[in-house]
């Protein structure tokens, strides 16, 4: 039988410790969740968050540690190691979206398992709680994203506060643009989540060039250059992104000019390819090839 007061002071030390959960809780909201979660030993190897899957469950970190990870390109990219006290799956089990990472278990541990709704509920009865996991959610996301991005990922983390405190967080739905061949470029734009397509118009009929997925970046071109937009960009699925203003962008590339440089040479290949497929007729492989790509990542999202 296990000892619930040696279990409750063990959940009230380690969420102590969690800036949020532990200044803005009281004792008594923490045996709420304690009484309406579930405690669990688990052991390295398991993996308790997975990312792009959906579900509602919440991890306060009892004691232990996990790694959380996240799939670049086929590349397994970590981007930090949680310990005692740290608390996880908050937003995809408040916001009910795709998990942005995967959590895995890299030493045994005890977990507290919460389900989503029972900390919503919380969060309505305690609003300054609502608003700090708000902000905690939108910082945290953003630095994920970034840390995706390879010319971004060898940055420290002041640099990586400075770009995110400009940055803002936008969701737009399957089949929705976020920009559009010929405009002027107002902002970049970091995919968090789900993929895009990069098309341009060729004698009425649109080209599809590429698609992008999370850790990818767009809409650096016209930023750099003035000129407008090379080529449009629309949602295949529902899309979180990460927007940093023209203003923003250009004050941060002249502080961090190996930043200039990394982007400038990807902005100019990518003009190059883009003018080079208006220029020659797009085979049948060409258009077969990519309209497959699509065909899996809706059938994907479907189910």
């Amino acid at each position: 039988m296990p000892d619930m007061n040696a279990i409750f002071d063990s959940m009230h030390s380690a969420m102590k410790k969690n800036p949020i959960f532990g200044d803005l809780l009281s004792k008594e909201d923490r045996e709420y969740l304690l009484h309406r979660g579930t405690v669990r030993v688990v052991e390295p190897g398991e993996v308790l968050c997975k990312q792009y899957q959906r579900d509602s469950n919440v991890f306060v970190l009892l004691n232990g540690a996990v790694e959380v990870t996240e799939e670049v390109k086929n590349t397994t990219v970590s981007l930090c190691k949680l310990y005692s006290g740290e608390v996880f799956g908050e937003i995809a089990a408040l916001f009910m979206m795709p998990r942005i990472a995967t959590v895995t278990v890299i030493k045994s541990s005890v977990v507290l398992e919460i389900p989503g709704e029972v900390l919503g509920d919380l969060i309505e009865k305690v609003p300054v709680l609502r608003d700090a996991v708000f902000e905690r959610y939108h910082h945290r996301t953003i630095n994920t994203a970034l840390k995706s991005v390879a010319i971004f990922s060898s940055l420290d983390d002041d640099a990586l506060d400075d770009i995110g405190a400009a940055a803002s967080l936008v969701v737009t739905k399957k089949g929705e643009q976020l920009i559009r061949e010929g405009e002027l470029g107002d902002a970049l734009y970091i995919i968090n989540y789900g993929v895009a397509r990069v098309f341009t118009m060729v004698d009425g009929t649109e080209l599809n060039l590429a698609l992008l997925r999370p850790g990818e970046y767009f809409g650096e071109w016209s930023l750099l250059t003035g000129a407008p937009r090379a080529a449009s960009v629309s949602a295949i699925t529902q899309l979180e992104a990460v927007r940093l203003g023209c203003e923003e962008f250009l004050d941060f590339i002249r502080k961090y000019p190996n930043i200039r440089e990394s982007i400038d040479l990807v902005a100019h290949e990518r003009k190059e390819r883009t003018a080079f497929a208006k220029t020659r007729p797009e085979s049948e492989n060409d258009v077969q090839t990519i309209l497959s790509e699509i065909e899996k990542i809706l059938v994907a999202e479907h189910n």
